[in-house]
């Protein structure tokens, strides 16, 4: 049954339109912006926003709301409500760890007003630090409760690493070849959602179905799925021990809970914009049920796209499998999950005191990786990223490190620098292929619009809080098909 869906003008919120939003409705996005653009006479509207200032780049519009805000790409319209004692407090310690790598003041400035919130204890700024809509990103703040809102709306979102095959030559040296191969990742998956989420212990529920249509795809942004190959082995014992070898190939998948997450936070967001769930509030535990499923279920959604992703390389038949077969070099192999790393959570932390029982804290990490052993740091779709094996306790940098080069450059201004060939975009200098038939996110994710990876490196093994131990070489990185539908 159509609902209706009341749309304000975010920079003039006196003006408002209401249209009724279909059930059926195939592109909930650009039927927002298209009404949007007829009832205001706006151009170039771009940007939802869910109330609270949420980013809505889903396809699914949570069945709970019933407005939204739109926009030419500016920042929400609306104060960040904290506590009313957050302004009498002192400000938590802000560490930065980046001095080779390029920091926007914006950021700057976002970590600060973090630390001026109640209860955070410390902030936390890695290399990959850069702006995001209301809170940084590549940030990891500690507090003695939780904000949802620091932890964003992709919650579970990560970087899982399979080895795909143990043949390198025959997939590495056909890029465009191997591209061709990766058809029908964007469609919903035909296979039994309820079983697969059973593998993770994950009850299918009913109030999150709407969501079983995104499992197993990629999504928009910044996500993507990567075959690539070891440039270099910068410590021999740690490949060996996560198994790593210069002759095979493997499979980076970055993407997280799709429009899960964004649920979530929208509902722990219905009254307040930036809500504080102290430990004793009885938000506490459904709130961590919620994120706590959406860590799984985002770790269940990489796994069943890397094995996707294997089956559209496998050959048809095994008659097929010949030496000129692109897919030949993988028939009768399985995936090997190598590490799965989440870098979009909140972690529950014991921090001793002397004479005085442990404190319970709260480590919030929005696009960064939890320093325990080895974690994936992604480049650019036109960089190499690397694997860094963390050192030192952690504590100095909050038990956390980068989980990619971070934006150098917003979105918007990317469209306004980009002067570059659409074959440039889908090869690039590495010789790597590039699958991304979305103009606007070609160019949105262009490998200028990261940071220096070399520059990443330096910080991370300057302040002595990790070290690069493997180097990936991307061969195909697959953004979207055409046809695939615009979802985060």
């Amino acid at each position: 049954m159509p609902r209706p869906i009341t749309i304000f003008l975010n920079t003039d919120q006196s003006r408002k339109t209401v249209f009724l939003l279909p059930d059926n409705e195939p592109d909930v996005r650009s039927r927002i912006i298209k009404e949007a653009q007829n009832k205001f006479r706006v151009k170039g509207i771009n940007t939802i926003y869910l109330p609270g200032g949420v980013p809505f780049e889903d396809n699914a519009f949570p069945p709970a709301l019933s407005s939204c805000f739109v926009g030419k790409g500016e920042p929400f319209v609306g104060r960040v409500a904290g506590p009313s004692t957050a302004a009498a407090r002192q400000p938590a310690e802000i560490r930065l760890f980046a001095q080779e790598s390029y920091i926007d003041e914006k950021a700057i400035a976002q970590m600060k007003a973090v630390a001026a919130l109640e209860g955070v204890l410390g902030v936390c700024g890695m290399p990959d630090l850069h702006p995001g809509d209301r809170f940084p990103i590549g940030c990891t703040m500690i507090a003695e409760g939780i904000y949802p809102a620091l932890i964003g709306s992709d919650i579970g979102c990560g970087i899982a690493l399979y080895e795909l095959s143990s043949k390198r030559l025959r997939l590495a040296s056909q890029p465009k070849r191997l591209a061709e191969k990766l058809r029908g990742l964007d469609d919903p998956w035909d296979g039994s959602v309820a079983e697969w989420l059973g593998r993770y212990g994950l009850e299918h529920h009913d109030r999150w179905k709407e969501f079983d249509q995104s499992l197993g795809t990629v999504g928009l942004g910044n996500h993507f799925v990567e075959i690539c190959s070891v440039e270099a082995i910068a410590d021999e014992a740690v490949a060996t021990e996560l198994g790593i070898g210069a002759n095979s190939i493997y499979l980076l998948v970055h993407s997280g809970s799709r429009g899960l997450g964004a649920a979530i936070l929208a509902d722990a967001r219905k009254t307040e914009n930036n809500p504080y769930i102290r430990t004793d509030s009885p938000d506490l535990e459904a709130y961590l049920a919620d994120h706590d499923y959406a860590v799984k279920w985002a770790a269940a959604n990489r796994d069943l796209l890397a094995h996707r992703v294997l089956t559209c390389l496998k050959p048809a038949s095994s008659e097929a499998a010949d030496e000129h077969e692109v897919g030949s070099s993988i028939e009768g192999e399985s995936l090997r999950k190598i590490l799965d790393i989440t870098h979009n959570s909140v972690t529950r932390a014991e921090v001793e005191r002397q004479d005085l029982p442990p404190k319970v804290t709260w480590i919030h990490r929005k696009g960064v990786a939890p320093a325990r052993g080895v974690v994936p740091c992604a480049g650019s779709r036109g960089a190499c990223s690397w694997l860094f094996k963390a050192e030192g306790d952690g504590r100095v940098n909050g038990f956390s490190l980068p989980h990619g080069a971070g934006r150098r450059y917003p979105r918007q201004a990317m469209h306004d620098r980009s002067k570059a060939s659409k074959s440039s975009l889908h090869t690039t200098e590495l010789g790597s292929e590039v699958v991304c038939t979305d103009p606007d996110l070609l160019i949105e994710e262009q490998p200028e619009a990261y940071k220096d990876m070399d520059c990443i490196v330096e910080d991370v093994e300057g302040f002595e809080i990790g070290k690069g131990v493997v180097k990936l070489r991307p061969i195909v990185t697959y953004k979207v098909r055409e046809g695939g539908e615009r979802r985060k």
